[in-house]
């Protein structure tokens, strides 16, 4: 029997996956559930659940902080992110903090409850687009993408020089380093360049 813990603020989703799954049957079984990450620590050394079902988005917190805290606390306790969310911004974030695997709360039973079953057996259930999309490296845990070229040229970003002055320093045009630039956003999924070094300082890309 793997017993679950559930982070959820809604109580109909909490409700609903008490429903799909029958204990007889899928040797699943909800044992807790709470609406707050504090409230939830204590019920989690209580209850001492093998799987940890995590919201993304918690009223009032912070979603890395949120996994930063439950990870701290319960090391070794696998943490698995059930959200609405389909960003790969944010599935990159919550891999890079220790996240054992994403779902989305419109995936169906049957993945739902394959997802728990691996990630009971210890294994990282990364989705394969994420994987095609990021490069992911498996050994180290994070995505490997950019360049030795490119970093140094993001560092120089992040320093504050402007493209015009980091393209004289390196003897290239600006529209070559903002074709550049573009070219990693695509990668990265991100929006605009402040998007873009938020995540790759998160993921310590740079």
């Amino acid at each position: 029997m793997i017993k679950l813990f559930i982070i959820e603020d809604h109580h109909i989703i909490v409700s609903g996956l008490k429903n799909i799954f029958r204990c007889k049957n899928d040797r699943i079984k909800i044992i807790g559930s709470e609406q707050d990450i504090t409230l939830s620590i204590e019920k989690i050394h209580y209850l001492l659940p093998e799987i940890i079902i995590l919201d993304l988005w918690i009223k009032d917190s912070d979603p890395r902080n949120n996994i930063r805290v439950l990870k701290q606390e319960f090391p070794y306790i696998p943490i698995v992110i059930l959200t609405c969310e389909t960003s790969p911004l944010w599935q990159r974030i919550m891999f890079s903090e220790g996240a054992m695997a994403y779902l989305n709360k419109g995936d169906s039973k049957e993945i739902i409850k394959s997802t728990i079953i691996h990630v009971s057996e210890g294994k990282t259930i990364i989705p394969k687009q994420f994987q095609l999309d990021f490069g992911y490296d498996r050994a180290l845990g994070r995505a490997t993408t950019l360049s030795a070229m490119e970093r140094e040229i993001l560092k120089e970003y992040c320093s504050g020089f402007s493209l015009k002055e980091i393209a004289l320093k390196k003897g290239k045009s600006v529209s070559t380093l903002e074709r550049m630039l573009q070219k990693i956003r695509r990668k990265y999924h991100a929006r605009n360049h402040a998007e873009l070094i938020k995540l790759l300082f998160i993921q310590k890309e740079i």
